[in-house]
């Protein structure tokens, strides 16, 4: 049943992102909307030896787990290898969990998927790349079944860092009558080898959507809670460091083969 939920929570929020993974193979190379990909400093092709990980092991959840302050894990982190239904060319690591709410008597939950996408060739990751986020936008921001729109996507910005490319995008409800509204997260970076993601769903957030329902002032709005995380401070620290970790670890992992990540 819980394997169902996971399932169902991320068909919900990323529609048929998940579902054009299986295509990117044979998916027609077409120009990022974000950045340049045109390096041509040479492929190399890192599929057996990633598919070789736990992945759990190198992009642990953990991280996630505490800066969330989670209580528990509703589903224990999983290796998810290549061909599975929801990512069928990533190796990942999948796990759900959950907090208490501050003013209610029951936990909220939430999941989060931590992955490695391993390209047969650079424009084999030029493809997973517009799918994963060209996709994300495409089902979750532009017909997103919540009513959120572009206006609430609280992060939409290219990232800086050690890879070739990185953008990130994180859509919930923070103020007027969407507040408190449940959403997700996507942060992509990329190589011309491969790329490293992190998507997750961010919960509903009570207090708020009752707040917006009462038509309460944006500050009082913004003043109430029912989370013990705040979720636009999670999704800042994941886009401005922890995606920086995972892709470090994962650099780590690719230098250093060991038994320790299998």
């Amino acid at each position: 049943m819980l394997q169902q939920r996971f399932q169902a929570i991320i068909a919900a929020l990323a529609g048929g992102t998940m579902v054009m993974l299986s295509a990117c193979t044979t998916a027609d190379s077409g120009e990022s909307t974000h950045g340049d990909t045109s390096s041509n400093s040479g492929f190399t092709d890192i599929t057996d030896q990633v598919g070789s990980w736990d992945m759990c092991k190198v992009l642990s959840p953990e991280p996630v787990y505490e800066q969330t302050n989670a209580s528990g894990y509703v589903s224990e982190p999983s290796h998810i290898g290549l061909g599975s239904a929801s990512n069928a060319e990533a190796i990942s690591c999948s796990a759900m969990l959950e907090s208490p709410l501050s003013d209610e008597d029951r936990n909220v939950s939430y999941d989060v998927l931590l992955s490695v996408f391993p390209g047969n060739s650079t424009e084999h990751v030029d493809d997973m790349w517009e799918l994963r986020q060209g996709g994300f936008f495409e089902e979750t921001v532009a017909h997103n079944s919540q009513g959120l729109t572009a206006d609430d996507l609280v992060i939409d910005k290219d990232l800086e860092g050690p890879w070739g490319q990185g953008h990130a995008y994180a859509l919930f409800g923070t103020e007027g009558a969407t507040a408190g509204s449940a959403g997700a997260m996507i942060v992509n970076v990329r190589t011309d080898n491969y790329m490293v993601e992190l998507y997750m769903h961010l919960p509903d957030d009570p207090a708020k959507s009752q707040a917006a329902r009462y038509e309460l002032s944006p500050e009082e709005i913004d003043s109430k809670t029912s989370l013990t995380f705040d979720r636009v401070e999670f999704a800042n620290w994941v886009a401005d460091e922890h995606i920086t970790e995972m892709f470090n670890a994962v650099t780590a992992a690719l230098e250093n083969d060991s038994e320790v990540q299998r």
